[in-house]
């Protein structure tokens, strides 16, 4: 790790001590964390599901950031999860659709995946 990330994070963990012993929360666990209800239901990675999922920018951008976790979570499941295997097998690979500025980086990602290692 360079010098540089070292010092930002020990100033980082210096900040949130103080924030915490000030706020008398907790080192151990952010107790004022608040996720909302639609982040805790599990995503459930079906072909209509992962098509209709929003990931362009005319929307919150924690709403997006969601809605990437499901993609990555759905891209996982059809080339991990037997269910997700299987569903692949049968009705072809998932579609997603979105904003070029979004598609295009998660596309070059999911191609550098599959390209084999170089030494």
């Amino acid at each position: 790790m360079c010098v540089w990330a070292t010092r930002e994070m020990k100033e980082g963990i210096k900040k949130v001590r103080e924030f915490r012993k000030h706020s008398d929360d907790a080192y151990y666990f952010n107790w004022q964390l608040k996720i909302s209800p639609d982040l805790q239901q599990p995503f459930i990675p079906t072909h209509d599901n992962m098509r209709n999922l929003e990931l362009h920018k005319n929307q919150p951008v924690n709403q997006l950031a969601a809605n990437l976790r499901r993609a990555f979570s759905g891209i996982v499941a059809g080339n991990v999860k037997e269910e997700g295997i299987c569903a692949i097998e049968k009705f072809g690979h998932f579609e997603l659709h979105g904003d070029y500025e979004i598609m295009h980086p998660v596309d070059e990602l999911l191609e550098s995946f599959a390209r084999p290692p170089t030494c």
